[in-house]
């Protein structure tokens, strides 16, 4: 399955909270954003629940997550 994940964090930390984003097995890509959500995140993995709920929600400064799943 294939998913975007829009991030709020909470502090001045998003490029370190990126940089943990980046590490985790299923991200494809991550970026920082201007707006209302810090980061976007590009996911592939078998398990979305689990590597948004589990693992991205659980980095500290990790604020709120809006997970999109591509259906198209």
């Amino acid at each position: 399955m294939e998913a975007y994940v829009l991030v709020k964090t909470s502090g001045p930390k998003v490029r370190g909270i990126l940089e943990e984003i980046r590490k985790l097995d299923g991200v494809v890509e991550a970026h920082g954003l201007y707006g209302p959500y810090d980061i976007i995140v590009r996911l592939r993995a078998d398990d979305l629940a689990g590597l948004v709920v589990d693992k991205m929600r659980k980095i500290y400064g990790v604020a709120d997550t809006m997970t999109m799943i591509v259906a198209l």
